[in-house]
């Protein structure tokens, strides 16, 4: 249903950056990191002065391929502080490289959203389960008890 729904989308405004952004977030959800990078990449083309969000992608990827000081800095453009996946994926990111913030990284990451449960929004979203695994191993080492 989503994918009919994208590509329906995708037909009726090609060349808007805010759709593509979104297809680049939610198909890297899904496990399509070509496909969702490509449209990402586009909608930063033609959008330059792009909102932080439309990093979000680059940061997935870049956190899946295990490339984690580049997966912060792109969390870190995201500048989203309310945003609880960026949160999230700071704390992952940070307890992955051991790094000494990681603990506040990750009580930043509860302030955002009191009493949700990393593992249940990780879910949520169908995360797949190799990214599952490398999220909730960084979210551990930050600090993380379910």
């Amino acid at each position: 249903m989503f994918m009919a729904e994208l590509q329906r989308a995708l037909d009726l405004n090609p060349n808007d950056p805010e759709i593509l952004a979104e297809a680049g977030h939610y198909i890297c959800f899904l496990g399509e990191y070509d496909r969702g990078i490509a449209y990402s990449r586009r909608a930063q083309e033609l959008n330059p002065l792009h909102p932080g969000w439309y990093h979000f992608a680059f940061a997935r990827l870049h956190f899946r391929q295990r490339r984690f000081e580049e997966a912060l800095a792109d969390v870190q453009r995201i500048s989203m502080p309310r945003f609880f996946w960026a949160r999230l994926l700071q704390a992952a990111t940070l307890g992955q490289l051991d790094d000494p913030r990681a603990p506040r990284a990750l009580s930043r990451m509860h302030e955002t959203r009191p009493g949700k449960s990393a593992q249940e929004e990780i879910e949520k979203w169908n995360t797949s389960p190799e990214d599952t695994q490398l999220i909730m191993e960084g979210l551990r080492k930050a600090g993380y008890e379910a």
